[in-house]
């Protein structure tokens, strides 16, 4: 048996441990089940052209499936290489002149098998047969190049480049084993290379060389380490002559055995526990879970939620509850539970010696508190005192177990656990692994308090902005009427005009008037939601907004709608919602000075709200006036901004109020000189529309909920550049 024969069979058995461990492997994603093919087909055809090399007649069936095993090679190169390089990565994964190649070869490979004189054993059908492969493969790694020249990034263009070379490499060393003579070296290159893309997929990132090369070197002691132990352990039983095949034998299946141990301890590990500990098991899935979701919260009302439901359904929990720090530090608040409700404040004074306790060690239980006053049982002292207050906090927050929620140094809350059913419910792993829980919701109470600060600065720039608008709107008025006024004083040399008299006097009542309705609109901005919400008609408000228009509106503007008929309720306060598609409307006919059309629209839209399925009712103004300029978009909702001559600049932000307070958002999308396009969405309660779904016999059609195509990008209300309006008052939200 030759060496090219040898190696063979080692690539065939080292590709099945390596693509067999990434399959193994947790999360598996769509490029690990790629790899895993790719490898397996390199395995196949190796390992057929192990058997292939004895085979008496070259028209052999063995011989016949290496052809087969090997046309696949490109196709499954090239499917992997995309899927791990992404789109960059240039043409699409199979290539046309790839599935036609590969399907003419597969063809003529099946009708070799019943022709008399085989076409696979011809000259011009092992060529072409190789030209297929390699130059796929070689297509494979021109994959590698395209990605290399278009990543902007040094680092990873040194880390592209070790993975073009060895591509490269790899399949010139592959191609110069057909050369007879020639040295191989060709299955030693693919061993390496498959280990290097692996190790690569592992660890999410691309590895340098320096990395790779120490990964190689532990894999070769440990494989060094078990070949000695097995000679070791058998020598006595092995021949002289022999010794040279049990060592390559030790070395090959030590190799793919400590390829595949680590993902397959994993995976057996997590079988087992699954079936032998299913409530531990499930305790920790649901605690990585929940680790996973914090780092996405910011919010403490989505926290505490989220936390208590998880601790519940992992079936460890029967008692729970989360504290926080009151802002003076004064005493800690109960934010939520589960199970019986435990005390509500724990004030930080009564209780000092606890908390302190509590954020130097990071944990206390009843257990351990229990032994301490078991060793103290003969004696009175200070200790014993301190040690009995705290098992009276423990009592009092009804738990067993509470964690520290740490934060600079810092106590700012306390994780309360009990399990009813056990005295010691909690071994130390499950602890630490609570821990690791407290810790995240550390994290988040901390971004927390920083997004508060960033909302506070921006409600500070908001109202400074504002009040820099307000004193220049008033200032305006104030002139003029200051102005009127002079006029009107009467001097000794010029007597009072009684027609000029009326003017200025109209002036002034004018001006007072502008004033007074610029008070009222900002008073209305910054007061607190007061409105009186009930279950409305959609079209019914709208219907009648437009009818106290019939007499403003110009001869030459053409108002058209198209309401879906029964549509669920929305709660709402209508007096508000007429007030918003009044401002809304008249926006639109006063961006019409030449005429034009107004159609509004009622639909149904469904869509995801806190990650949940939701529906919206949807009122759409859409005219074809001048538009709103892309710089002036961004702007809508600020208060004061206003392009119109005697504008206020409130009657959008006021209007965003209001639907804010009804829990929806305006949406504008607008394009200069083809009209703009107002959108409001309304939430429509959960009740209200599975009975309205119901009544439908199913889903019901959405006529209108697509977005009009219409250009730039809408500007949604909630999301606007700093500075932004004030937020409402926290018992509205």
């Amino acid at each position: 048996m030759n060496t090219q024969t040898l190696s063979a069979l080692v690539a065939a058995i080292v590709s099945l441990a390596i693509g067999g461990a990434v399959l193994l492997r947790e999360p598996r994603r769509a490029v690990h089940v790629l790899f895993a093919t790719f490898a397996f087909n390199i395995a196949v055809e190796k390992l057929l052209s192990f058997f292939s090399t004895g085979a008496a007649e070259p028209d052999s069936l063995l011989k016949w499936a290496v052809m087969a095993a090997t046309v696949s090679l490109p196709a499954t190169a090239q499917r992997f290489f995309q899927a791990f390089l992404g789109d960059e990565a240039g043409p699409p994964p199979l290539s046309r002149t790839t599935v036609v190649g590969a399907g003419l070869l597969y063809s003529a490979l099946l009708l070799s098998r019943f022709l008399a004189t085989p076409i696979h054993t011809r000259f011009w059908f092992h060529a072409a047969l190789v030209a297929y492969v390699f130059v796929g493969l070689y297509l494979s790694v021109y994959y590698l190049y395209r990605r290399y020249r278009a990543t902007p990034s040094r680092v990873e263009k040194i880390r592209l480049l070790y993975l073009l070379v060895g591509g490269v490499a790899t399949v010139t060393a592959a191609l110069l084993d057909l050369i007879p003579g020639a040295p191989s070296f060709g299955n030693i290159f693919i061993t390496i290379y498959l280990y290097f893309l692996s190790q690569t997929l592992a660890r999410y990132r691309l590895l340098d060389l320096n990395e790779l090369l120490g990964r190689m070197v532990v894999l070769a002691t440990l494989v060094m380490i078990a070949t000695v132990i097995y000679g070791l352990l058998l020598v006595k039983w092995v021949e002289l002559d022999e010794l040279g095949v049990f060592f390559l034998n030790a070395l090959v299946a030590s190799t793919a055995i400590i390829i595949v141990f680590e993902p397959l301890r994993t995976r057996l590990e997590r079988v087992v526990n699954r079936w032998m500990f299913q409530e531990k098991y499930e305790l920790f899935r649901r605690i990585e879970t929940l680790r996973t979701d914090l780092m996405n919260i910011i919010d403490v009302r989505d926290l505490v939620p989220r936390v208590l439901s998880a601790l519940e359904a992992s079936r460890r929990v029967t008692h729970a509850s989360l504290y926080t720090v009151d802002p003076d530090g004064s005493a800690y608040e109960l934010a939520g539970h589960v199970g019986p409700r435990p005390e509500g404040r724990l004030d930080a004074v009564a209780y000092r010696a606890f908390l302190e306790r509590l954020r130097r060690a990071g944990v206390v239980s009843i257990e351990g508190l229990e032994r301490e006053l078991a060793a103290l049982r003969n004696t009175q002292s200070e200790e014993r005192e301190s040690l009995l207050l705290m098992v009276r906090a423990l009592e009092l927050l009804n738990g067993s177990v509470v964690l520290a929620v740490i934060g600079e140094e810092q106590l700012l809350g306390m994780l309360v656990l009990r399990d009813e059913r056990l005295r010691e419910a909690y071994s130390s792993e499950e602890i630490e692994l609570f821990r690791g829980v407290a810790a995240s919701i550390g994290v988040t109470l901390q971004n927390s308090q920083v997004y508060e600060r960033m909302k506070e600065r921006d409600r500070l720039a908001a109202l400074g902005q504002m009040a820099a608008g307000l004193a220049h709107e008033i200032r305006n008025p104030l002139g003029s009427i200051k102005g009127a006024a002079q006029f009107l004083q009467p001097t000794g040399s010029q007597p009072a005009d009684a027609a000029g008299t009326r003017e200025f006097l109209g002036i002034i009542v004018e001006e007072v008037d502008r004033l007074n309705k610029i008070v009222s609109q900002f008073l209305d901005y910054a007061r607190p939601y007061r409105g009186d919400q009930n279950p409305l008609d959609i079209n019914d408000v709208v219907r009648k907004t437009l009818h106290l228009l019939d007499k403003e509106r110009s001869a030459n503007v053409e108002i058209s709608t198209s309401f879906i008929e029964g549509l669920p309720p929305v709660r709402a306060d209508a007096q508000q919602l007429r007030q918003v598609f009044l401002n809304l409307t008249l926006n639109a006919l006063e961006a019409m000075p030449s005429g034009g059309k107004l159609h509004v629209t009622t639909s149904l839209r469904r869509s995801t709200r806190r990650s949940a399925a939701a529906a919206f009712l949807e009122v759409r103004f859409r005219d074809t006036g001048v538009g709103i300029p892309p710089g002036d978009l961004r702007n809508l909702f600020i208060p004061f901004f206003t392009t119109k001559e005697r504008g206020t600049g409130l009657g959008l932000p006021i209007s965003q109020r209001i639907i804010e307070n009804h829990g929806g958002t305006i949406e504008v999308r607008s394009q200069p000189g083809a009209g703009s396009t107002v959108t409001v969405l309304l939430p429509v309660e959960a009740d209200a529309y599975a009975s309205y779904a119901e009544s439908k016999k199913g889903p019901p059609p959405l006529p209108g909920s697509g977005p009009i195509p219409l250009s730039p990008p809408a500007v949604v209300a909630p999301a606007l550049p700093l500075p932004t309006p004030p937020p409402m008052p926290s018992g509205l939200k």
